[in-house]
């Protein structure tokens, strides 16, 4: 029997026993790739196989690599936004580490074998990142969470973080060894670099697949077709489907809502139902937008550069007449907003202290002129005061930030919350 032939029947054994796993490979086409140097992967709706490298392994351990990658679909890996000059092997890694804290396989990963072959230098050398991250907290995160199973061999991690937080961790790890000049560990990243260009070669950001996963991943929490998905994966997957975190989606409700704030009734207009026995609507699409700006210290280039970004494209000319930005970390940093159209260096007004909203929310009371008010901050500070309720959304600098602040956020009246991808 072909290799293609054992794949499908997996997956039609899968109809009763892993629905969610079925019904994501009834979304993707299964595609021979005689070319390929890895045994499978995944990307633009197809599950790449090569026969050649499968053809000699067991229905069990073809079960474990298909099951591998639709995990990792599910986890939309393939389909998230990039980082900006991403190394494709470190989304590989990180992806790999992802799945292995949910799940332990008997395949190999990547990742797994590259962590853990840096285990023993974190537990051995007294400076493993080199003096300059000696008794840090970065050098604390990796001591703690590098870590294999006495009894079974297994690599093991404390922390949950997600996709986006392992590839800053691991992109952190391999700069840092590799500037040290050390050895980078018994595992060659170099071998791995070609291997990953293959794995993530069909990883590109694709919002309709996105919403195909959660219209998967919706119906299984409905019917309680998990099958063998177990809780800590089962959770992180029902986290790709809360809506609230979609910040493209929230900014354009943000934008619709100041914007019906301006509809004025005319009875020179007729109502579209009821003819001139009613009065009619006419709306005024200009707005005004204010946006304050987290400057404490802990919002970096990289963040403030990608948020101005969204901000530019989402609120296109003709819909909203003028965007003014506040900085702000205990106080007010300017005293007079400026037009988004200037350019502005985050350097140049980046401040030293602790974090206070009341400020900017408080300017924004007092200028009845903005429609909305935009909050780009991580959330690390004293909740704020406001008796009525206002338009505003609070943008957080990472999706930790969002769930740390979600709660308290949307407690103040008229906010809303959502947060930039990495």
């Amino acid at each position: 029997m072909t290799v293609e032939k054992r794949l499908k029947t997996i997956i039609q054994n899968w109809f009763y026993t892993e629905p969610l796993c079925f019904s994501i490979c009834t979304t993707h086409i299964l595609v021979e790739n005689p070319m390929m140097q890895i045994p499978m992967r995944c990307g633009q709706l197809r599950i790449e196989f090569s026969s050649k490298l499968l053809n000699s392994y067991s229905d069990k351990t073809l079960e474990e690599y298909l099951k591998i990658e639709v995990y990792r679909i599910l986890l939309g890996h393939p389909y998230s936004r990039k980082p900006y000059n991403a190394r494709p092997v470190i989304l590989v890694l990180a992806s790999d580490v992802v799945i292995n804290s949910f799940y332990k396989t008997f395949v190999s990963l990547s990742g797994v074998e590259y962590l853990k072959s840096l285990t023993p230098r974190f537990k051995e050398l007294k400076n493993p990142l080199g003096p300059k991250w000696a008794d840090t907290e970065e050098e604390a995160f990796f001591q703690r969470n590098l870590n294999i199973n006495r009894n079974t061999g297994a690599f093991e991690t404390i922390d949950e973080l997600s996709f986006e937080e392992w590839y800053q961790k691991i992109f952190f790890l391999i700069k840092e060894i590799s500037s040290n000049g050390n050895n980078a560990g018994t595992y060659s990243l170099a071998e791995t670099e070609g291997l990953a260009q293959e794995y993530s070669e069909l990883w590109e950001e694709n919002q309709e697949a996105q919403n195909q996963i959660k219209t998967d991943i919706q119906k299984a929490e409905i019917d309680q077709g998990w099958g063998s998905i177990g809780g800590g994966l089962e959770r992180s997957i029902l986290s790709q489907c809360d809506f609230s975190m979609d910040y493209r989606r929230m900014l354009s409700q943000f934008r619709q809502a100041i914007c019906s704030a301006s509809r004025t009734l005319t009875r020179m207009k007729p109502s579209r139902r009821f003819g001139f026995s009613a009065m009619g609507s006419r709306y005024n699409r200009k707005a005004n937008v204010l946006i304050a700006v987290d400057v404490s210290g802990s919002i970096t280039d990289e963040a403030f550069s990608r948020f101005f970004h969204v901000i530019n494209n989402i609120f296109f000319l003709g819909i909203i007449e003028k965007i003014d930005v506040i900085f702000f970390d205990t106080e007010l940093k300017l005293s007079q907003p400026v037009s988004i159209k200037k350019k502005i260096k985050l350097d140049s007004i980046k401040g030293r202290g602790g974090t206070n909203f009341q400020p900017p929310i408080d300017f924004f009371v007092e200028h009845k002129e903005y429609n909305g008010l935009i909050i780009f901050t991580d959330g690390q500070g004293a909740v704020p005061y406001l008796e009525w309720n206002k338009n505003i959304l609070w943008i957080l600098t990472s999706r930790i930030d969002y769930q740390n602040s979600k709660s308290w956020i949307e407690s103040i009246p008229g906010s809303k919350s959502t947060y930039m991808p990495f």
